[in-house]
């Protein structure tokens, strides 16, 4: 008998389908482009570490991937609801040029999924653990074109102004990224859009699309 994988509770296309509506339901999401890459993204697949595919779809959770000695999270799958919210805060388009600091691979490859095969991702992670696992779950999922960096993004600027957006995926406690001129969008800046600054949560990073999630 022939198993419907798409209808099964554990199935990740439904799963996916079903992310997408409650991200919409809720407003994380409202742009199509933003939507298809929720569609297509295998999560799971960046994911091991969640018992089940419902744990890993879940809208409001994040999925720890690593834990220091003392049993302290040191690295996760951020909570969809929160990437979708900096991914429209973004404001990507077709073609754009995007870093990410702090990588994973799942973002990195939502980023990809929206700029397009024209556009170019580098995600950047500080810790040779994540950079590993997420070059391997890149290319095992279709992502090969992704450039994962491992390295400091503390003293990383964008001086020459080849980014279109910066997302900043960790919680740093200050913004050093700039913001500079880039005539291809429409308030004539990068989007840096930090998911926290510390405690202090101001608009270190000047731009129209700046949020601090």
């Amino acid at each position: 008998m022939a198993i419907d994988t798409l209808s099964s509770p554990e199935s990740p296309d439904l799963a996916r389908a079903d992310i997408v509506a409650q991200l919409k339901g809720r407003g994380s999401i409202h742009s199509p482009e933003v939507a298809a890459a929720f569609a297509k993204v295998p999560r799971e697949k960046f994911a091991p570490e969640a018992p089940s595919i419902a744990a890993a779809y879940s809208a409001m959770d994040a999925v720890v991937t690593n834990r220091d000695a003392s049993g302290k999270a040191t690295s996760s799958v951020s909570a969809p609801w929160l990437q979708a919210e900096m991914l429209e805060a973004a404001l990507l388009t077709r073609g754009a040029r995007v870093l990410e600091i702090g990588s994973g691979g799942y973002n990195a490859a939502l980023i990809a999924e929206i700029v397009g095969p024209e556009g170019l991702v580098v995600t950047m992670d500080i810790d040779p653990f994540v950079t590993e696992r997420a070059t391997r779950f890149l290319t095992e999922t279709g992502y090969p074109q992704v450039r994962v960096v491992l390295g400091d993004a503390e003293h990383i600027g964008d001086d020459d102004g080849l980014n279109d957006a910066i997302l900043v995926t960790v919680g740093p406690w200050d913004c050093p990224w700039g913001a500079p001129a880039r005539p291809g969008r429409p308030d004539g800046r990068a989007a840096a859009v930090p998911c926290q600054v510390g405690v202090l949560r101001r608009p270190a990073c000047p731009s129209r699309s700046t949020s601090a999630c």
